[in-house]
């Protein structure tokens, strides 16, 4: 590992780079906590290091950047063999003889997204045999070119391939690397980039894509297989309550708004693979999240808000479009499993929407991995039903979550002990049963709905379609209610 930090310094200083280190942050507990370093060359941020400690983090993303220097493998055996050798161009020349085709053609490929594959021969010459190669790029193979040695025969037929693809043209390259220059995705298809909030998941930023002139929100969190969950659950889901969700992409980096370090970029990961980022475009909405309308609510009027029948219509207007977009997620077989007012925000034109689907998963999957994951590291406590401390649970554990949001809805909870009571999973639903007393501000049918939700026993609890049911009956007495109430002021 060592060796590839000491080469990287050496082709920085042989090619007149400016090589730097920025510490991005650690992860994890004490004993087992992995430090993240990411390598920057003229300002090119090339993907993030990992290690159980600071010196082993820098050495891997050394050799990350060493990877997206010298992507071809023969060019990078070459140069640390002949490691004495200097260049006697300038680094910044961009002629046509400084180009290296085998890196603009695996460029070319990854671009146009068509495979790349050298064909290897070899042909008697007058004295000694002549080593040749073709290159097959998609379904075309392209003039055959020799040399003496394998990368020669290997960088003419690329040339070959360049000159019939591009013709006279120079392509674009680096001036820093002699490499083709490859525009990320989000920063060449969207402007007017802003920071919308971080965490453990990673970034989401508001931008405007180029081409439609429309702002949309864009998710970016390093690439796992278990990231996808989100991905495949949102394109499958298409409802009013729900974000929308349009695309993903990968790019081998993600998109820094500052230079400061970030918790929000570390994370556990293999130190011998290249960092990859997961790219997820989605409809935007207002930055004022449900957690920030209950916690507005409570301090406008703490002594009226607990009788204010404004918020109480609000609020039940707000729990009927939630458990709509609830009973439409358990329709697909899935269980949200993170239900709380941080995730729920609303649209431009005001309408209640179902965000961060980071741990969702399928019903018919007992998943006891990303159940340990969500409960001791992920999760939200407050908001999890009791059995979520077990390997098994159901859709159920959406309807306990969606009692406490509505609780909070209809009641002034203290920012203090109160909040520790909620959180206390042994005692929470024994302090709900016995504080709600809810005549003297809401019918008696919510303080039922709210119980039922809130049963220990998760079969109990009533499904989200018969608590949209209820809800809907509940607004259909209040209607009455204001009725009845004009009419007596107008007689």
């Amino acid at each position: 590992m060592a060796i590839a930090y000491t080469k990287l310094n050496e082709y920085a200083q042989k090619t007149r780079l400016e090589v730097r280190y920025e510490d991005v942050g650690s992860a994890g507990p004490d004993h087992i906590k992995t430090f993240t370093l990411r390598a920057v060359l003229n300002g090119k941020v090339y993907p993030d290091g990992v290690g159980k400690n600071k010196k082993e983090a820098k050495q891997n993303a050394a050799k990350n950047a060493l990877r997206g220097l010298l992507e071809d493998i023969d060019q990078f055996r070459s140069y640390t063999e002949n490691a004495t050798e200097a260049s006697t161009s300038p680094v910044h020349q961009t002629s046509v003889s400084n180009i290296n085709y085998i890196c603009w053609l695996n460029e070319y490929g990854q671009k146009n997204r068509v495979t790349v594959r050298p064909v290897e021969s070899t042909r008697l010459g007058p004295d000694n045999a002549v080593l040749g190669c073709s290159f097959v790029v998609g379904d075309k193979e392209y003039p055959a070119a020799f040399g003496k040695t394998r990368k020669e025969a290997k960088e003419e037929a690329a040339k070959l391939v360049y000159h019939e693809i591009c013709g006279s043209k120079t392509p674009e390259v680096s001036s820093n690397t002699h490499l083709v220059k490859k525009p990320a995705k989000f920063t060449s298809e969207f402007d007017s980039i802003e920071c919308l909030g971080k965490g453990a998941f990673g970034r989401v930023y508001k931008a405007r894509q180029k081409l439609l002139q429309k702002y949309y929100a864009i998710k970016i969190v390093r690439w796992k297989e278990k990231s996808l969950r989100e991905v495949a659950a949102l394109s499958d889901l298409q409802h009013c309550n729900i974000i929308r969700y349009f695309t993903c992409w990968m790019e081998d980096g993600g998109y820094q708004w500052d230079s400061a370090p970030d918790s929000s970029s570390t994370s556990q990961s293999s130190s011998d693979s290249v960092v990859k980022y997961l790219y997820i475009q989605m409809e935007l909405c207002d930055t004022k999240t449900l957690r920030v309308w209950i916690d507005e609510k409570n301090t406008q009027n703490v002594k009226k808000s607990l009788r204010n029948s404004k918020r109480r219509e609000k609020s039940l207007d707000i729990a009927q479009q939630i458990v709509s977009g609830v009973e439409y997620i358990h329709s697909k077989m899935l269980i949200h499993r993170d239900l709380k007012p941080a995730n729920i925000m609303f649209g431009r034109d005001g309408e209640v929407k179902i965000g961060d689907f980071g741990l969702v998963t399928a019903e018919n999957n007992d998943d006891a991995e990303n159940l340990l994951e969500r409960t001791v590291y992920k999760g939200t406590p407050s908001y999890m039903a009791p059995e979520q401390s077990k390997s098994i649970y159901d859709r159920k554990v959406d309807i306990f979550a969606l009692g406490l949001i509505y609780f909070e809805l209809l009641w002034n909870l203290p920012a203090g002990s109160d909040r520790k009571v909620i959180g206390a999973l042994q005692s929470v639903t024994a302090f709900f049963l016995n504080i709600i007393t809810f005549s003297n501000f809401v019918v008696s049918l919510q303080n039922q709905i709210i119980k039922s939700m809130l049963h220990v026993k998760p079969e109990d609890r009533p499904e989200a379609s018969k608590v949209k049911r209820e809800l809907d009956e509940c607004a259909n007495a209040l209607q009455m209610l204001k009725n009845k109430d004009r009419e007596s002021r107008t007689v």
